[in-house]
Order: C-alpha cells, then sequence, then structure tokens
C-alpha cells in the first residue's frame, strides 16, 4: 500500500529529527494528495500521528482502541489529530491513517474531506465494537446477509441504504415499516440462533420477516471477496462504493482482512423466509420479567415450519416497499 509505506517513512524521519518546543512536528506526505495532510509526531512522547487542518463536532472526537481523535488549536485554524496512544498498536494505526488517506484520493479534490471524515468515522465505529477482526461465524453471518443484499440490489441498485446492520439497525434490513432480519447457517445444522431479544419484536413495524439463509462448504464455492466483488460491480456509481465500502468496515470487515475475505468459500443450498407473525414463537422484551433485559435463544427449523413463506415473494414485497419511499 503505497500510503502506508509514505507514512512509515514520515514517520521514521519525523522520529530522527530532534525535538523543539513546538508540540507536533510535522511532515505533509504529498502534494499529489487533495487535502494538506500531515504525517506528525508528537513532541512530549514521539507518538506518530495524523493531522489535518478542518473542525469536527465534538461527539465525533473518541479515545479508542489505543488511538485518539483529538483536536489542537493553532494559529491558522483547528487541527484534528489522530494519535497512536498505545505503542502495541502501531501497525492497525498505520493501517487507519493509510486507508483514510487513500478514501481521500480516491474520492478526488471536490470531495475529499467529506470521504476522510467519512472513512474515519466508519473506523471509529469498528474500533468501538472490537479490537480485531471478523470471526468465523461473523463471517457466515456477514455473507448471508450481503447474499440477501445483492438479491435486492438485482433489482433495485439503489437500495443499498435499506441495508441497516452496518449503522447498528435493529433489523438487518428496512425500509417503508417492512424488515428483514437474515440469520445464517453453514452446515447441517437445522436451528436458528437469535442473538438479541429485540431481533424479532415487530413493534413499529407493518411485518416482519425472518430470513434463513443455507450455506454449505465448498472448495470451489464463493468467498465474501467475491460476494463483495460482486456487489461494487451492481452498484451505481463511485459514490454508492464508497459508501458500500465504510458500510463493510462498520459491519467488522477490516480492508486487509484476508482471513475474513477468502474463508470459508460457499455455496448457497436455500433461502427460507418465515412471518413474524402474532404467533410466531419468540422472546419478547415486554413479556418477560424485568430483571431480565438480554436474552440468547435458539429455535428450531421444523418447529417453525407452519410459519414459513415463500423467500422470492417475501423479498419482492419487502422491494415494493423500498419503491415506495
Amino acid at each position: 500500500m503505497v500510503w502506508l509505506k509514505a507514512l512509515n517513512e514520515a514517520w521514521d524521519e519525523l522520529a530522527r529529527t530532534a525535538p523543539v518546543a513546538r508540540q507536533y512536528r510535522t511532515r505533509l506526505i504529498s502534494t499529489d494528495v487533495p487535502l494538506d495532510i500531515l504525517a506528525g509526531m508528537r513532541a512530549s512522547d514521539g507518538a506518530p500521528c495524523l493531522m489535518l487542518q478542518t473542525t469536527l463536532a465534538p461527539d465525533a472526537l473518541f479515545e479508542l482502541g489505543g488511538m485518539r481523535l483529538s483536536t489542537i488549536p493553532d494559529q491558522s485554524g483547528s487541527f484534528l489529530v489522530l494519535s497512536l496512544e498505545d505503542g502495541g498498536r502501531r501497525d492497525l494505526f498505520s493501517t487507519i491513517c493509510a486507508d483514510v488517506v487513500a478514501a481521500a484520493v480516491q474520492a478526488g479534490a471536490a470531495d475529499a474531506l467529506e470521504q476522510f471524515l467519512a472513512r474515519l468515522d466508519a473506523w471509529r465505529r469498528f474500533l468501538r465494537e472490537r479490537r480485531a477482526g471478523l470471526s468465523r461465524s461473523e463471517t457466515v453471518g456477514l455473507l448471508g446477509e450481503l447474499l440477501v443484499l445483492e438479491r435486492l440490489l438485482a433489482s433495485n441498485p439503489r437500495g443499498l441504504g435499506d441495508w441497516r446492520a452496518p449503522d447498528d439497525g435493529l433489523h438487518d434490513f428496512q425500509s417503508s415499516g417492512h424488515a428483514l432480519e437474515v440469520k445464517t447457517g453453514l452446515g447441517p445444522s437445522s436451528s436458528i440462533m437469535i442473538s438479541a431479544l429485540d431481533q424479532l419484536d415487530p413493534a413499529g413495524l407493518r411485518r416482519l420477516d425472518l430470513i434463513h439463509v443455507r450455506l454449505i462448504e465448498i472448495p470451489g464455492g464463493r468467498c465474501l471477496r467475491d460476494v463483495v466483488t460482486a456487489i461494487n460491480g451492481m452498484l451505481p456509481d463511485d459514490s454508492s462504493r464508497r459508501i458500500f465500502e465504510n458500510a463493510l468496515l462498520r459491519r467488522g470487515l477490516m480492508p486487509d482482512d484476508d482471513s475474513a475475505r477468502l474463508v470459508p468459500r460457499i455455496q448457497q443450498r436455500s433461502i427460507d423466509a418465515y412471518s413474524v407473525s402474532e404467533a410466531f414463537p419468540r422472546l419478547i422484551r415486554g413479556a418477560l420479567p424485568i430483571a431480565i433485559t438480554e436474552a440468547t435463544y435458539t429455535l428450531e427449523v421444523r418447529a417453525i415450519a407452519t410459519f414459513a413463506i415463500d423467500a422470492t415473494d417475501t423479498l419482492n414485497a419487502f422491494l415494493r416497499g423500498a419503491g415506495d419511499d
């Protein structure tokens, strides 16, 4: 990665420069970047930083994952400073800095700052939720969501915003009062894990459906990278593709996480749908003792067969509702 090399070289050069009275010593990364982004080094402790002259809302600042996003005053204006606070996370810090610089470069001069800040916010959400990349079970879950997204985009290429899981949405997909909760199984399992009390709660919705994506693992199957590439090809423009990449990061998929992107290789066995009606067996927060604040439970697929509905009809109904937005 060109920007990773440029940043590390700049930080190495700054480390060889004697500290002065100023709080930071800095180097401009490149004159080819549409923003004046600086590699910095804090004089007090030699912590590497990425700096940009701009303002940011206080609630967007953070200290997470051994990194801090803060602002410092300067005679010419406020500087945004992303600093490494935990030396043991230098590799991740370098990856984040290089990635946000690349986002600005790819966007072009007109919206470089907007894309820089959007990518930085995606990393903030990633750091808030986790300290590492996706586990195998999380990768399988993401695969299921993306296979549903792929089906929806085939009919509505501008429907990316209906995928709510990356923004901590209550349900994985939602549009016009219709929500889809996606659960994915790999292998012969005949059960569905419900991981939160509110996932099958239809409150505030006109319709809630449970989508069960069943996968099998085969050597020549599709991997997460293949599905992501296919979806990128379906999106209508570069702006949508940048939004999608940020959504993947918020969902937990790091840009360099090859272990998740390449394994497992799967084939879709089926997509089944179930109507979460009033009689559907589930736990509802309002029906439980107040002392129970959260719960995880398992549904037996055979036991909910009477609630099965046609998956294609379900997705088409969702698309019709989305078209009303």
